[in-house]
C-alpha cells in the first residue's frame, strides 16, 4: 500500500478506505518470531529515535548512526534520512539478540508501531477542500501493513496499540517533524529551482543533517531541544522561499 502514491495522485477516497483511526480495528497478536526484525532494509530512524537509542547505549547519537545506520538524501523528500542497515545474509536488525529486541524499551517507532504505520495528512485535502494560503493543518491517521507474521486471533483498536508501545495519541514530535520535513522538502526544491552549484547543495544537506541529528545532549530532555532546532531551521527555510 502506496499512501504516498495516493496522496500525491489526488485519490482522496482510495485514501479515506486505507486510513484508520484511533478507534479502528484490526486483527493481530505477535508470536515473537523474530520474522519482523529481519529482511528489513527499509527502517527509517527519526531524530527521536536515535537520541533514545544513543540514551539507552550511554553514546552520542552520531555513534549511533555510525554503528547501527546509514544516511543518504532521499529521492523524493530530498531531506537527509537515516536508516537502519541490517546486518548478515538474513538482513537482521542489529539491535535483534536471541530472538529478541535488545532494545524494546526504546525502539524505532516504525518497530514499535508494527503492524501498523502511520502518516500526517493534510486534513483539509482529505476533506477535499483547498489549501489556499491557510496553514497546513495536519491530523494524524494509521494504515495496516502487509504482514505475513503473528496471528489474527486478538483484535485491537489502534488507540489500545499505542498504549501498549507508549506512543502518544498526541505526539507533538511527530506534527512537527512532519511539518518541518515538508518545509525542508520546499526550501530544497527551491534551491534546485535557482541552480545552485552541488558544492552549496552538499553544504546545506550537511548543515541540515548535523542539526536535525548530531545536535543533542542526551543528559537532558529530547523534545525541547529538537524545538529549538525546528524553529531554526523553519527561519532558515523561510529565507530561502
Amino acid at each position: 500500500m502506496d499512501i504516498r502514491k495516493l496522496a500525491e495522485e489526488g485519490r482522496t477516497e482510495e485514501l479515506k478506505q486505507q486510513l484508520l483511526d484511533l478507534d479502528s480495528q484490526f486483527n493481530f497478536k505477535c508470536r515473537k518470531c523474530g520474522k519482523c526484525c529481519k529482511h528489513q532494509n527499509t527502517i527509517l530512524f527519526t531524530p527521536r529515535d536515535i537520541f533514545q537509542i544513543a540514551r539507552k547505549l550511554q553514546t552520542t547519537t552520531g555513534e549511533v548512526i555510525k554503528r547501527y545506520a546509514e544516511a543518504y538524501i532521499g529521492s523524493t523528500s530530498k531531506i537527509p534520512l537515516v536508516h537502519m542497515v541490517p546486518r548478515g545474509q538474513n538482513e537482521v536488525c542489529p539491535f535483534l539478540g536471541d530472538g529478541l529486541c535488545s532494545i524494546h524499551d526504546c525502539k524505532p517507532t516504525a518497530c514499535a508501531l508494527f503492524p501498523l504505520g502511520r502518516v500526517a495528512v493534510n486534513k483539509t485535502a482529505l476533506e477535499g477542500g483547498e489549501d489556499g494560503n491557510q496553514e497546513i493543518e495536519f491530523e494524524v491517521k494509521y494504515m495496516l501493513n502487509d504482514i505475513d507474521c503473528g496471528s489474527r486471533k486478538r483484535v485491537n483498536t489502534v488507540r489500545e496499540w499505542l498504549a501498549r508501545f507508549g506512543i502518544p495519541e498526541q505526539d507533538e514530535f511527530f506534527l512537527l517533524w512532519s511539518r518541518l520535513t515538508i518545509q525542508l522538502h520546499a526550501a530544497i526544491s527551491e534551491l534546485e529551482k535557482q541552480h545552485v552549484s552541488e558544492e552549496t547543495m552538499n553544504l546545506f544537506w550537511i548543515a541540515v543533517f548535523g542539526s536535525l541529528y548530531l545536535s543533542y545532549d542526551t543528559s537532558r530532555e529530547f523534545f525541547p531541544q529538537f524545538q529549538r532546532i525546528a524553529e531554526k531551521l523553519f527561519t532558515l527555510c523561510q529565507e530561502l522561499m
